[in-house]
């Protein structure tokens, strides 16, 4: 679930983050921004309640609480995917809408920044279509700090799947960990803020493998 939400994470706050830099204090960078601010803003408790109060509560389309319904057993194969997936709908959207603020406000930023510097305004120079610039010079270098706000993003986001998970009751490592705290079981505990430990030293890991393959100047020794 993490995993998946991580995916989207990055395939919606990146782009939107571009879009918002390119048009630049339009009513789509507002809109952008004030998007942003609110993952930023919302606890994950909070937003999960108000999804829950929502859609399954008021409208009935989904279940409030588990990984599968009552009567997965008598379901095909595809019937049980489809029931898994409908499942994840909500713990999945809390994720990635408390996740995607400061990705998004980031790739804004920096996109920015590079928008101003000299070779972009060389590159409009020459000739080059807008796209082009955008696209292969300055999103290119947008690139480099992206990378570390990336890797480093992947243990924060198994410790929301913690929350997340609790409240959804999905029997994931977020929620039998949360159950193991309750329960005292100082040795799964221990376990999972190990786990931790190694998805930080992970994302690092990943960030530097990353930085040679978005510039050419970085060599791995």
């Amino acid at each position: 679930m993490a995993l998946i939400a991580f995916v989207l994470e990055i395939l919606i706050a990146i782009p939107l983050g571009i879009i918002a830099a390119t048009k630049q204090y339009s009513r789509t960078d507002y809109a952008i921004t004030a998007i942003a601010l609110i993952g930023i803003s919302l606890p994950t408790f909070f937003f999960a309640t108000l999804l829950k109060l929502a859609f399954s509560v008021k409208l009935g389309w989904f279940d409030l609480y588990g990984l599968v319904g009552r009567d997965y057993a008598q379901l095909s194969a595809m019937g049980q995917f489809l029931d898994k997936a409908n499942h994840l709908v909500l713990p999945i959207t809390t994720l990635v809408i408390v996740s995607i603020g400061s990705l998004m406000r980031y790739t804004r930023t920096n996109m920015l920044e590079v928008l101003n510097a000299d070779y972009i305004r060389t590159a409009r120079a020459k000739g080059l279509s807008e796209k082009k610039v955008i696209y292969h010079h300055a999103f290119r270098n947008t690139l480099i700090p992206l990378v570390t706000i990336v890797g480093g993003s992947i243990p924060g986001l198994f410790g929301g799947a913690l929350i997340t998970e609790t409240l959804f009751m999905i029997p994931g490592i977020g929620f039998t960990s949360y159950t193991a705290m309750v329960a005292g079981d100082i040795p799964f505990s221990m376990f999972y803020l190990t786990f931790i430990a190694i998805l930080t030293l992970l994302g690092n890991l990943i960030s530097d493998i990353l930085y040679a393959v978005v510039d050419p100047r970085v060599r791995i020794a």
